[in-house]
């Protein structure tokens, strides 16, 4: 499948597909979004049941450091992903937790593997803001990049990812807890869905991801 191809694509399933994500609302009392509406024009697509790349997603990004970049120009490694924002006090932490489990159980070649954090934030979601979460949670940014889009990329790439967010009052976000594992050419191949669970799937799903 060509670039432009896989764009219609995405562009096609954005439009036509609502697959509903579970996941748990970045709240002390809640344990669950189940029920979380998806904002309007919001509608959520695995790309992985189509074989669509994220990478056909055309926006801009900017990490940690204040480095531009776009969602192509992570290609060629496993990712190990997810969306989440610096200011959250509780699932997005546990989100991050358990990557980390993760990493920690890859040795080897599999430590090749490229760590992601998209932020479901931008206009709190700084460089210096995601830098210090890095710090605070001791993301090693030689694998670990947090990323920032604008508004309405982080629409497009909740999307496609199946992830459902609202904003709530006391400017929290209530949003699906997901990990994803990303293949080198951009496809989804895995998407754990709620937290607490075992780390065995992941690590299989990164390793068969590798190919």
């Amino acid at each position: 499948m060509t670039r432009q191809s896989g764009r219609w694509v995405l562009a096609a399933a954005i439009a036509l597909a609502f697959v509903a994500g579970g996941g748990a609302a970045c709240a002390p009392t809640s344990d669950a979004a189940d029920n979380l509406p998806v904002a309007t024009g919001e509608p959520s697509v695995d790309p992985s049941l189509s074989g669509a790349s994220i990478f056909d997603l055309e926006m801009s990004l900017v990490d940690q450091d204040g480095q531009t970049t776009t969602l192509a120009d992570l290609d060629g490694d496993v990712m190990l992903a997810a969306m989440v924002y610096t200011s959250c006090t509780s699932v997005c932490l546990r989100v991050t937790e358990e990557m980390k489990i993760i990493e920690s159980q890859l040795t080897g070649a599999d430590r090749g593997v490229r760590f992601v954090l998209f932020s479901l934030d931008p206009g709190r979601d700084s460089p210096a803001a995601m830098r210090t979460f890095a710090a605070s949670h001791g993301l090693d940014t030689r694998r670990w990049r947090l990323l920032a889009a604008a508004e309405d990329g982080v629409r497009d790439l909740a999307a496609v990812l199946g992830v459902r967010y609202q904003a709530e009052v006391g400017g929290e976000i209530a949003h699906s807890a997901m990990i994803f594992v990303i293949d080198p050419r951009g496809v989804v191949r895995h998407r754990q869905v709620g937290i607490g669970q075992d780390a065995t799937s992941l690590v299989a799903a990164v390793r068969r991801a590798r190919g």
